[in-house]
């Protein structure tokens, strides 16, 4: 509890003194077409007017009490914001995991019990260049090929721009999932592999 306070109590300080205002942030381009007396309307309806002091302890009550605040980016509650995409981010997890243990269980195997043979050394720099490479650089290169230069998987987004998410398919959702579960087996599967390797 301690640490979690101590952790949100960093983080507010730290965006609090971000050289980076949230209201032009928040408005982008668009701040060209905003007038002084819109800018402040939006700063007065966020509580930038009010001390550093007074904004954390009122943001603090609320966030004792349940209420997460509203999203600028979504302008809705956070909480919803969340429970949205919780959802999308649980099969995410739950695939690339999958993928990882079975394929990853059965490559350990294999490389084990084919101690020193051209398939464990495959299998080990398969795995030792995947295990001591980045998730993200693996997931640039895999978008600049599979997304961008072939066009087989989406860009972006769990689901297609423009779509709300019950209007999306089950198809369309999967076909967004693909890349980035794939993504994240690649590694997993490699750090499970050593882990088999090497057990007993």
């Amino acid at each position: 509890m301690l640490l979690t306070a101590a952790v949100a109590t960093f983080s507010y300080v730290l965006v609090s003194f971000s050289p980076v205002d949230p209201v032009d942030a928040y408005l982008g381009t668009a701040i060209l077409k905003v007038s002084p007396e819109q800018r402040e309307i939006i700063a007065k309806r966020w509580g930038l007017d009010r001390p550093p002091m007074e904004r954390y302890f009122n943001w603090a009550s609320q966030l004792i009490q349940g209420n997460f605040g509203l999203s600028t980016i979504f302008n809705e509650p956070v909480l919803s914001v969340i429970g949205k995409r919780f959802v999308t981010s649980f099969w995410l997890m739950f695939l690339a995991w999958s993928l990882s243990g079975i394929f990853g269980f059965v490559l350990g195997v294999l490389s084990g019990t084919y101690e020193n043979s051209v398939l464990d050394k495959t299998i080990g720099l398969y795995a030792y260049t995947m295990a001591s490479t980045p998730t993200f650089w693996v997931g640039m290169v895999l978008l600049t090929v599979f997304s961008i230069q072939l066009g087989w998987t989406p860009v972006c987004c769990a689901w297609p721009v423009g779509l709300s998410p019950d209007q999306a398919t089950l198809g369309q959702r999967v076909h967004h999932l693909i890349l980035p579960a794939f993504t994240l087996s690649l590694i997993g599967i490699a750090q499970i592999t050593l882990h088999t390797r090497e057990k007993p």
